[in-house]
């Protein structure tokens, strides 16, 4: 038999639906929350007291009412369940589903037009994503009346879709057993040109099933050449995504994708926009039942799935991982004149003299960084200029209006896509000649390790780096920490040929430190570039090389480069080993 403990929390999870309806839209005419109110007070005054077969009569009568009313509104026939249902079960590269025309499409157009006319969206910009969002949609109750009135329509809709009814039908499509009514986790976001989120899985807290319901103009049908698409990833193995989507799905007005949240597999991104569209969307998550609701279980830490912050942050750095420089003990750890006419190949003169080291080291030991301009000689800039606007041309990255190139642009001999996606994506060279592999060599020689130490005062033991290629709408890095234990000294040749164009930022390709994650913050939260964890900023240039000391725990990424770039961002990026004695000086 139902117990009392069992029969509350059912009472209160009919309040906390109905407490959010407006009074005209229940049945029958009496007012249905002050019912439910004055029973649950009634029964639960003392339980011991509570007539079990009334409660489940009377929950049993209200069940149905509400979803008699959902109904009417809401039909989910088996015209829609049962296709749904096998699309989701057959689907690849994990299990998810699109539903067309769901919603009432009267309903869905005031709530947009709603949406349009009441709503306040913020922009919100990260390594991660860049977009306008509401608040929580499940901060609605707050409202004022008069301002819940001018959203009436999107109170209507969110509340149908946390109820039991389609929480219900979630569950039957997915498979995934019960959802909580009580946890709502929505907001309404807006794509617009720019806009886009990388690849990532959804994992975290006790979300079990994604949603995404598409508000896109009806009188203006969305074109995939604009953008916006949902990209769905498949998996090389658990956790590492493949650098390319293989399922990728336009938005369209009245849509409903949803897919469970898998970790290790529900890898996704949302393509950027470079329509002149608005890709509005409500997007959430159905969370597994809270305490006090039916289905609910005690969480287990054991084998508990990591957020997709916590995955950037768990790799463990070692100096082994470095290419050691064959240094003699008590070398004289001065530039001979040898040295410096081997670095006059390919670097400006003016950086070899010994006044210019001077003023570099001083500024770099007073900031821990110093940025050298036109560091590469005339010969070898006219070089790379040449190949570098070939490439671009030849895969029509150049402009910056010719939209998204489609993936697998670029690749060639030579230079192949690296990832995994959800924490970096670029592509390499592997040329084992020619420039790249010629300037390549050069970051990695002895001479210019000499160099560094004059400069900065440190003494590199190892080095590791590659030659990268940024292309617009495809490729970024994602913030990852310095988990060794001591401080790195990354090196970082950057060119790009229209440098004007990416000085404020706006096309992306600029490389970010900030401060490291410090374990209280929400682990969905990546700090925006205008956080005052940032401690240095370095926009996409021509011809430049930074030097920046990176202690442990601090962060860098090199921002997603946007489709509107006029050709890729080009560098050279090398991080040093620090002898231990000499890494905090």
């Amino acid at each position: 038999m139902t117990s009392a403990k069992e029969i509350q929390p059912l009472y209160r999870s009919f309040l906390k639906v109905v407490e959010k309806w407006p009074v005209d839209k229940v049945r029958p005419n009496r007012d249905l929350k002050q019912i439910i109110t004055t029973r649950v007070e009634e029964n639960f005054r003392n339980e011991s007291t509570l007539d079990i077969t009334r409660a489940q009569k009377e929950l049993f009568a209200l069940e149905k009412l509400l979803n008699n009313d959902f109904k009417q509104k809401y039909p989910l026939s088996e015209k829609i369940l049962v296709p749904a249902k096998s699309a989701f079960k057959e689907s690849k590269p994990y299990l998810h589903c699109k539903i067309d025309k769901l919603i009432d499409n009267d309903l869905l157009v005031r709530v947009r037009k709603e949406i349009l006319s009441s709503l306040h969206f913020t922009v919100k910009e990260t390594d991660i994503y860049k977009v306008n969002q509401t608040g929580d949609l499940a901060n609605l109750d707050g409202l004022p009346k008069h301002e819940l009135e001018q959203l009436k329509s999107l109170f209507e809709l969110r509340n149908a879709l946390y109820s039991s009814d389609f929480r219900n039908f979630i569950s039957q499509v997915t498979d995934c057993g019960p959802l909580s009514g009580t946890k709502m986790d929505m907001s309404i976001n807006s794509y617009q040109a720019g806009c886009h989120l990388l690849n990532h899985d959804d994992v975290i807290g006790t979300r079990r099933v994604s949603y995404i319901l598409y508000l896109t103009d009806p009188e203006a049908p969305w074109q995939p050449k604009d953008g916006g698409a949902l990209e769905l990833y498949p998996v090389i193995q658990k956790g590492t995504p493949a650098t390319e989507p293989t399922v990728i799905i336009p938005p369209q007005w009245n849509q409903f994708v949803m897919f469970t949240v898998q970790p290790g597999h529900s890898f996704h991104s949302v393509e950027e926009v470079v329509g002149a569209g608005n890709r509005l969307s409500i997007s959430g998550w159905f969370h597994i039942p809270q305490e006090g609701e039916p289905g609910y279980k005690e969480p287990s830490k054991e084998g508990e799935a990591k957020s997709s912050l916590e995955q950037l942050q768990e790799d463990e750095d070692s100096s082994d991982r470095f290419n050691k420089y064959a240094i003699q003990q008590h070398q004289d750890e001065t530039l001979p004149e040898d040295m410096l006419t081997e670095l006059k190949e390919w670097m400006n003169p003016r950086y070899l003299d010994k006044d210019m080291i001077s003023q570099m080291s001083e500024k770099f030991l007073d900031e821990s960084a110093v940025q050298c301009k036109e560091i590469l000689n005339d010969d070898i800039l006219k070089k790379l200029e040449k190949i570098t606007k070939e490439y671009d041309e030849q895969d029509k990255v150049a402009s910056g209006k010719d939209g998204i190139a489609p993936h697998g642009t670029g690749v060639r001999e030579g230079w192949v896509v690296q990832g995994p996606p959800h924490r970096s994506r670029y592509m390499v060279s592997t040329a084992q000649e020619g420039l790249f592999h010629f300037l390549a060599s050069k970051f990695e020689s002895e001479a210019f390790r000499l160099w560094l130490k004059a400069v900065t005062h440190l003494v590199p033991v190892g080095y590791r780096g590659q030659t990268r290629r940024f292309r617009p709408g495809h490729d970024y890095t994602l913030a990852t920490v310095n988990t060794l234990t001591q401080g790195i000294l990354d090196v970082t040749f950057c060119h790009v040929n229209k440098p004007d164009s990416w000085e404020d930022g706006d096309v992306g390709g600029y490389e970010s430190y900030m401060a490291g994650h410090d374990g209280e913050e929400d682990p969905a939260t990546y700090k925006a570039a205008d956080d005052d964890g940032v401690l240095l900023h370095l926009p996409a240039g021509k011809n430049e090389l930074s030097l920046v000391f990176r202690e442990e725990g601090i962060m860098r990424f090199i921002k997603y480069v946007s489709a509107r770039a006029p050709g890729s961002r080009w560098d050279f990026a090398y991080e040093y080993d620090l002898a231990e004695e000499e890494d905090n000086e």
